[in-house]
């Protein structure tokens, strides 16, 4: 029997064509000893439902199925938050950690825009509810907070095994309490996270406006504050720009120690780069890393989805990764902020020449000596791959008759670093020096 096609073929009367195609997407509808349960895509879709359609969705399935049914709407979250605490429950009944197990310490990438808050996530690891407590850790989408977050509670773990931790985001809190509440076992739910560690909640910005939810974490904060248990938040903004939250809520979120996760550096991005590309078994020349990190400027997560599109095409076309190839791949994935608007010619005739302590005369005349004709070479080389100049604008700006002896310098340069570490990585300084300066 189709449930769901019978409820929305009764309903169909009563609805306008628009909410009729939006009740399509449910997804499922089964029925059990009395109770009906409606499976939705998600928390929006399901609270829409609630507000919008729960009298008249109980009426048909009443009409269909019987009288005394109980009607339970649920996101597809809630649906695995339920197979999570049943499953849970059976092995040990508070502990529910869900932690990613590559988001360790070991596999952080640590530079300025993170040291503060892994330092501290690593004194609250060591010293469990007596430092820092609350932890309260803010900053963009993508820049590593839940890291952050599961890396503290597998250094937990791995100095006690047997620690109750939970971890969970704001929207499984408020999903498992409406869960507890419609089968009237709320004092379950509160000894499940009264009875813990260390305790771990994501993105608390989405418990704005939900006072219920409100009321029953700002109570559990406080029994597990005073037996000294700890506490640990991460979200997109600090606590006093948390407006939809109750002000008793926001202070008790500030009274530890708040800190700022921000967008990465150019050399932690070059970092992050190089690992996961090292994870993903691909190679990346320097150049084509250094594109990369100067063109994206939000988070992590974009730099992963550029190397996995690079990696992809990759594969597809079976080619090897050029910086011909990441621009022509990478210029629809980002609105690309190219690296070479901010570098002139100019600018990298003079660091190369101070670098080698020649007059950049020199490198712009025709003096043979050995030194002054590698800080030409370099300069030219570096020209051509760090600017959008052409080769004959190139040649212009270093006073040469034609492109002609900038690519024989390019070439050079290129076939000395396959055959010349200490060469190599000469031009590599010289190259991230003038990105970073």
């Amino acid at each position: 029997m189709d449930i769901w096609g019978s409820i929305l073929s009764s309903i169909s009367r009563r609805v306008d064509r628009s909410t009729l195609n939006l009740l399509k997407g449910i997804q499922k509808a089964e029925y059990r000893n009395g109770q009906l349960y409606i499976s939705t895509p998600d928390v929006v879709y399901k609270e829409w439902l609630e507000t919008n359609l729960l009298d008249e969705i109980r009426e048909s399935a009443v009409d269909l199925l019987g009288d005394n049914l109980e009607v339970h709407i649920l996101s597809s979250d809630q649906e695995q938050v339920e197979r999570e605490i049943k499953s849970t429950e059976k092995k040990t009944p508070y502990r529910l950690t869900n932690l990613n197990p590559k988001f360790t310490f070991s596999n952080l990438i640590i530079g300025n825009c993170n040291k503060i808050a892994y330092q501290a996530c690593i004194c609250v690891a060591d010293n469990l509810g007596s430092i820092y407590n609350p932890l309260f850790i803010y900053g963009g989408v993508g820049l590593g907070k839940t890291h952050l977050l599961h890396a503290t509670a597998h250094q937990v773990l791995s100095k006690n095994p047997k620690a109750n931790i939970i971890y969970t985001t704001a929207d499984t809190f408020m999903s498992e309490l409406i869960y507890y509440l419609r089968n009237g076992s709320i004092l379950e739910f509160r000894k499940r996270y009264r009875d813990v560690d260390l305790l771990l909640i994501d993105d608390v910005q989405f418990l704005q406006g939900k006072e219920r939810t409100q009321i029953e974490l700002y109570h559990i904060f406080n029994a597990l504050h005073l037996i000294g248990k700890q506490v640990i938040l991460s979200s997109d903004t600090p606590p006093k720009n948390l407006k939809g939250l109750q002000e008793r809520l926001r202070s008790r979120f500030a009274s530890g120690l708040v800190v700022e996760v921000k967008a990465p550096d150019l050399q932690t991005k070059l970092s992050i780069i190089r690992k996961k590309s090292k994870e993903m078994g691909i190679y990346l020349p320097s150049d084509v890393c250094l594109l990369i990190a100067k063109t994206v400027n939000s988070n992590v997560r974009e730099l992963e989805g550029s190397l996995n599109k690079l990696k992809a095409y990759s594969d597809l076309m079976g080619r090897s990764i050029t910086l011909d190839m990441a621009r022509e791949v990478l210029k629809d994935l980002f609105e690309l902020k190219e690296m070479e608007t901010s570098l002139s010619i100019e600018k990298i005739q003079k660091e190369v020449s101070s670098y080698f302590g020649v007059n950049i005369n020199e490198i712009l005349g025709n003096s043979r000596k050995k030194k002054v004709a590698m800080a030409r070479q370099i300069a030219m080389y570096l020209s051509r791959y760090l600017t959008d100049k052409t080769l004959n604008e190139i040649s212009k700006a270093f006073k040469k008759k034609d492109h002609t002896t900038v690519l024989n310098a390019i070439e050079k340069v290129e076939k000395t670093m396959e055959k010349d570490r200490k060469f190599k990585l000469t031009v590599e300084f010289l190259r991230d020096k003038i990105l970073t300066s």
